[in-house]
């Protein structure tokens, strides 16, 4: 996950979140959005769209940052959101709770985004071959030891718990 402050903007921060989001950022995010909100003169503006994973338990995140503008009298706008973000936003049913905006203007109006023509665009990859049927006589245990106890064969060992 990076965030990025648009230091441009005046009175409204724009935060840009990329990457994916989830469970473990959660602290990091709050506190990002907590700082740019009380860096601001009227809210932020937070761009989604190079988010490639928001996890739902971030829904939670984004309603606390809301909850904060509002008791300070500032906004929270969700900017170009990208699709995963759109969708767990709506399956939160939270989505309809924050004004949403487009992604801004091209910072190159003159330039026209690359586009791939229909016979330009590469076929598909053709799925792997699929695997060969393991033999009946072998297996994935072998004897090992001396008390004769089975293992894998390609295992490798993973403490858990204290040792």
């Amino acid at each position: 996950m990076r965030i990025h402050s648009d230091p441009r903007t005046e009175e409204i921060v724009v935060v840009v979140l990329r990457g994916e989001i989830d469970y473990g950022c959660e602290e990091m995010l709050l506190r990002c959005l907590t700082s740019a909100l009380n860096s601001s003169a009227r809210g932020i503006a937070i761009d989604f769209s190079k988010v490639s994973f928001w996890a739902c338990s971030s829904v939670k995140v984004l309603l606390a940052t809301r909850e904060l503008a509002q008791r300070h009298g500032k906004t929270v706008s969700l900017r170009a959101l990208s699709p995963i973000v759109r969708r767990v936003l709506e399956l939160s049913e939270s989505l309809h709770l924050f004004t949403t905006e487009p992604a801004p203007a091209s910072p190159h109006p003159g330039r026209r985004p690359a586009t791939v023509a229909p016979s330009q665009t590469p076929a598909p990859a053709a799925p792997p071959p699929p695997a060969p049927a393991p033999d009946a006589r072998t297996s994935a245990y072998s004897s090992a030891g001396s008390a004769g106890t089975s293992s894998p064969s390609n295992s490798t060992d993973v403490p858990v718990g204290p040792a």
